[in-house]
C-alpha cells in the first residue's frame, strides 16, 4: 500500500536528527534525554521508534550525518586543483576560523562534544565518533602527501601521523578557545603549523 504522505517520512526523520544535533551539541550525549530531542522536533515518541532501535542507534546516526556533511564541506576545499596542497589546508582550517570567529568561541560541535564523553559512551557511538576522525584525518593526509611530493611540505614526517597531529592540535586549540573565550587560540594553532610544522624541509 503505498503511503498517505511518502514525501513527509523523511521529514520527520530529518527533524528529529536536527533536534538531536541541536541539543546534543549543548547538552552531550548522556545529559540530553530523548523527551526534550521529540519535543523540540515536535514529533511523537512512536515517530522516533519508526526511524531508531534506541537511543544509541540514534546517536549512531547523528554522528555519521554531522560526520558526512563535514566532509562533504572538506572535500569541496580539499579537491580544488586550482589551489596548491598547502593553500587547501590553510582554507581548511581558515574557513573553520572565520565560523568560530562569527558564531563566537563557545561553538557547541556534536562530535568534538561526544568525542570528550567517549569512555561513558556505548561501543557503537564511540566507534562511531572514532570512525569520523579516522575519516577527517585521512582526507588531510592524502592532501599533505600531495604537499610533500610537490616539495611544499617537508618529508620528515609521515602523513597519516602528521595528519593525526593536525586533529589533535586543532581539536586542542577549539577547547582551548572555549576555556579563554576567544579565537587566539586558534590563530597559534594555525601560526605554528603553517609557519612552522608543514614548511619545507630546510635545504642541506
Amino acid at each position: 500500500m503505498t503511503p498517505d504522505h511518502p514525501s513527509k517520512e523523511p521529514d520527520t526523520r530529518d527533524r528529529i536528527l536536527a533536534a538531536g544535533t541541536e541539543l546534543f551539541g549543548k547538552k552531550g550525549f548522556n545529559g540530553c534525554g530523548l523527551a526534550e530531542v521529540l519535543q523540540l522536533a515536535g514529533v511523537p515518541k512512536g515517530s522516533f521508534y519508526h526511524y531508531f532501535a534506541s537511543k544509541e542507534e540514534f546517536g549512531v546516526a547523528l554522528i555519521e550525518s554531522a560526520s558526512h556533511s563535514h566532509l562533504t564541506e572538506m572535500k569541496a576545499v580539499l579537491g580544488n586543483r586550482k589551489l596548491s596542497p598547502l593553500q587547501r589546508l590553510r582554507q581548511i582550517f581558515d574557513e573553520a576560523r572565520a565560523e568560530c570567529a562569527t558564531t563566537g568561541p563557545t561553538v557547541e560541535c556534536l562530535i568534538p562534544k561526544l568525542a570528550l564523553e567517549t569512555s561513558n559512551l556505548s561501543e557503537p557511538v564511540h566507534a562511531a565518533v572514532r570512525c569520523a576522525y579516522q575519516q577527517w584525518s585521512a582526507l588531510l593526509a592524502q592532501v599533505i602527501r600531495e604537499g610533500q611530493a610537490n616539495g611544499e611540505i617537508g618529508r620528515k614526517h609521515d602523513a597519516d601521523r602528521l595528519a593525526n597531529v593536525l586533529v589533535m592540535l586543532w581539536e586542542g586549540a577549539a577547547i582551548r578557545m572555549q576555556i579563554d573565550r576567544n579565537i587566539n587560540p586558534l590563530d597559534d594553532f594555525q601560526a605554528f603549523v603553517f609557519d612552522t610544522l608543514l614548511g619545507p624541509a630546510p635545504l642541506p
